[in-house]
């Protein structure tokens, strides 16, 4: 039987979300495909790194975290393609996008769970001894 009420799904998120990852929070793995390379010497096309740690609000506090796999498609120019999850105690935000050796890198907001379901939006990443995520939702 089908009831006549329908459950409210929450609303998409909108604004602005920032998280900061300072580099002695975030761990990086190499999977190394043939033609095997080793970490020492320059990735090849198909190689990836897989980066997972904690993320923090603007305050330090510890926010959630991160897992993000880059694949490696330009060894001359350093772009690798991205998929991303950010795991927040309220839900989880999946991005994905290209990254090029710039400091600061654009990626979509593909989706989410829990307070981000239906999240849409842009991540822009701007690199450096801390790496500062900032969202923004547009709904």
């Amino acid at each position: 039987m089908v009831d006549g009420t329908e459950a409210q799904q929450p609303s998409a998120p909108t604004g602005t979300l920032q998280l900061i990852q300072r580099d002695r929070d975030s761990t990086s793995r190499l999977i190394d495909v043939p033609p095997r390379q080793g970490e020492r010497r320059r990735s090849t096309i198909g190689d990836a790194f897989l980066i997972t740690g904690a993320v923090r609000d603007l305050a330090g506090n510890r926010a959630g975290r991160l897992q993000a796999l880059f694949v490696v498609t330009n060894v001359r120019r350093g772009d690798a393609q991205v998929s991303g999850t950010f795991i927040l105690p309220d839900g989880r935000i999946v991005i994905g996008g290209a990254t090029t050796e710039a400091d600061i890198d654009d990626f979509a907001v593909i989706g989410g769970t829990g307070r981000y379901t239906g999240a849409r939006g842009t991540l822009r990443v701007t690199e450096g001894r801390t790496t500062a995520f900032v969202f923004n939702f547009t709904g």
